[in-house]
């Protein structure tokens, strides 16, 4: 036991210099003809291509915190003379992270008040109570919630209601620890399948609509990728929910009134819904319904004597995102010390790192895309453009999938995603063809406990074995491909599109 520090130390020091080793070698060897500047001794593209091995590197071993990583394009892009400094920060504060940050800190007055806790035990509750129901409940809880706030934030508020339900229940069933075990990776599924759904569901989906925006010009709105995710999650949940209790686990269908009885008594300890609650409510329907109408509102006019106006003409998600951000700090809780609905220590604990993650990866992609290496990728690959469409894009999910049980999902779409679009222009394909795969695969990652947080969560807590969580994973990886595969070749066109929008 004594040497296990050591070796949990092994890898990232090994990817340490992997990564310094292997930037090193890739400037020395140097660019072919077609990427070399004259007069310059440097070529952008080749500076470009040993940034993004560099980063890669230290992302997958993790030798130093990937939010650490990510902010290596403002060092080395300016002082090799590829972009300046500005070029190189500006994708830090793309608007793409604006509605991240917004996400965040709304996120944080659903939980200060412990709404999201309230919604979760009301879903549940009206359950009938048999195992395999009670698995649905807190997975569709789980997933609805995830839409909104954290994953992992759901995650670890959802375990603990979960462990008593469990302790309380008893069933018939030979293997009673099943219930617990189907319970716990139901949690873990849905709330991993749930952040599909919305663009602020998961920072993976971010990543590839601000890509989309910034380097195809296609701007998907908060009601697009609702349209293109919502499908998606409507399919695999209850695909999840059927691999863990028919297929891994088949659990009892019979009612169990002790595990309902619990999640009543978890109810009356919250009591009554307070006014803190209520105005966060209504915060929350009306930044909904403001990113999902955004698009109808922008027509509409009101005539004046000097001729009509578009109030909402130049609304955008992101400008929604920070309305929100004002009206949580506005609005009174209703409490008698008359504080807001959020505060800023509770918005300081907002996860920074993935703010940071996702500017390093949009200013890399910016770099590869300026200095042409993005075309020469393509141009590459474009081998790979003569297999079937449906053929490239399940390969290409089920390589996505399976490298980020193994890797932060956030880094394999920052660093894949320049790559992917590279390809799809050079091969004549429509990029959120191949772009939307990259956001769903990389946060559909269900075999192994560091493959997601809600993962590690339910694994930290679970008392089952990795074997058992691969086993389940494994039967709902396949089905996630499938499932991936299908909705970027019918849904990705027509929702994401130029025609979508």
């Amino acid at each position: 036991m004594s040497e296990a520090p050591e070796t949990r130390a092994t890898v990232p020091q090994f990817g340490l210099w992997a990564g310094v080793i292997a930037f090193t070698t890739v400037l020395i060897v140097g660019p072919p003809a077609s990427l070399t500047v004259e007069g310059q001794l440097l070529s952008p593209a080749w500076v470009a291509l040993a940034l993004l091995v560099l980063m890669a590197t230290w992302w997958v071993t993790e030798a130093i915190p990937i939010a650490v990583t990510a902010l290596l394009p403002m060092i080395v892009l300016p002082l090799t003379g590829t972009l300046c400094i500005n070029e190189a920060a500006a994708p830090y504060m793309l608007p793409f992270v604006v509605l991240l940050i917004g996400g965040f800190m709304f996120a944080k007055a659903l939980e200060r008040w412990r709404l999201h806790e309230r919604i979760a035990l009301n879903i549940v509750y009206r359950s009938s109570g048999s195992p395999s129901q009670l698995v649905g409940s807190f997975m569709l809880a789980a997933a609805l919630l995830s839409m909104w706030i954290s994953n992992t934030a759901t995650c670890i508020m959802m375990v603990p209601i979960a462990m008593s339900v469990a302790s309380a229940a008893r069933t018939d069933d030979e293997r009673p620890e099943h219930f617990r075990t189907a319970l716990l990776l139901g949690i873990a599924y849905g709330c991993s399948i749930g952040g599909l759904g919305t663009p602020i569901g998961t920072p993976t989906n971010l990543i590839v609509i601000g890509y989309l925006s910034s380097e195809s010009g296609l701007d998907i709105s908060f009601g697009q990728w609702l349209a293109f995710g919502l499908p998606v999650v409507m399919l695999l949940l209850p695909a999840a929910w059927w691999v863990l209790t028919r297929w891994v686990f088949a659990l009892p269908r019979t009612a169990n009134t002790a595990a309902r009885g619990a999640v009543e008594t978890a109810l009356q300890r919250l009591g009554p819904m307070q006014s803190s609650e209520r105005r966060v409510v209504v915060v929350f329907v009306l930044i909904a319904a403001l990113w999902i109408f955004r698009r109808p509102m922008s027509l509409i006019e009101i005539p004046l004597p000097g001729g009509p106006i578009a109030p909402f003409a130049f609304l955008t998600d992101h400008i929604i995102a920070v309305i929100a951000v004002l009206l949580v700090f506005l609005v009174r809780s209703g409490s008698k010390k008359r504080e807001a609905l959020l505060d800023w220590a509770s918005a300081e604990r907002i996860p920074w790192g993935v703010v940071l993650l996702f500017g390093g990866g949009m200013s890399l992609a910016n770099a590869i895309n300026t200095t042409g290496l993005g075309l020469f990728f393509g141009e590459s690959l474009a081998g790979a453009s003569a297999l079937p469409l449906w053929v490239l894009i399940l390969l290409l999910t089920a390589a996505i999938l399976m490298l980020t049980e193994v890797t932060s999902n956030v880094a394999t779409a920052s660093a894949l995603m320049p790559v992917m679009g590279a390809l799809a222009l050079s091969a004549g394909l429509p990029v959120e063809v191949l772009a939307a795969p990259i956001a769903l695969a990389a946060s559909c990652a269900f075999m192994f406990p560091m493959a997601t947080g809600p993962n590690a969560v339910v694994f930290a807590s679970g008392g089952f074995s990795m074997l058992t969580m691969a086993r389940a994973g494994l039967r709902l990886n396949v089905i996630a491909v499938l499932v991936i595969t299908l909705a970027a070749i019918f849904l990705a066109p027509h929702v994401l599109g130029s025609t979508g929008g």
